[in-house]
């Protein structure tokens, strides 16, 4: 980026991140209405193979990389450069979180964290945490799916741990397909 000074850039991504999260058309949250968190479980439904039923979102966290932040930019956050970097990614960045419906569209986002925070800390600080945690927040016998990351509980679906064949492998398998 030639002409363009590396606090230039940082400052616009900032300005960027605090723009988005304060634009209420852009305000993804993840549906309360009991009927429509069944129909997005019918799609779940549709696409899985074992044919999965209870399933109304898939839920993980990404790296969104970014340049490494200015002085400033770190001054604004109230934390130095470190806290941006993921060392497990060797990049600097943001930690985004998401739920996606069978279609891949997005039902809820969480753009809070820097790079450094573990996926597990991004889940429970996020909305979508507090609202599974309300007793009659999911339809009856509904769950989100995510990685090992995730609390296995009422609300949330993950993977066995260590199943290398049998029954649990198999559905290790298909939980990967949604």
């Amino acid at each position: 980026m030639h002409g363009v000074s590396h606090s230039a850039v940082c400052d616009s991504v900032w300005r960027v991140v605090d723009a988005v999260n304060k634009t209420m058309s852009l305000n993804i949250t993840f549906p309360e209405d009991h009927a429509a968190q069944k129909k997005i479980a019918e799609g779940f439904r549709k696409n899985s193979q074992a044919g999965f039923d209870q399933c109304v979102g898939a839920i993980d966290c990404m790296l969104i990389w970014l340049e490494r932040p200015s002085e400033k930019s770190c001054q604004q956050a109230k934390c130095g450069s470190k806290k941006f970097y993921c060392g497990r990614k060797s990049k600097f960045g943001l930690t985004s979180q998401a739920v996606c419906d069978a279609d891949r569209q997005f039902l809820d986002v969480s753009l809070m964290h820097t790079a450094s925070t573990s996926d597990f800390l991004a889940f429970t600080a996020s909305g979508i945490c507090a609202k599974l945690e309300q007793a009659c927040f999911l339809a009856v016998g509904k769950v989100l799916f995510g990685d090992l990351v995730y609390p296995n509980c009422r609300y949330m679906a993950t993977p066995f741990k260590g199943a290398k064949s049998g029954t649990k492998d198999h559905c290790n398998f298909f939980h990967s397909q949604l």
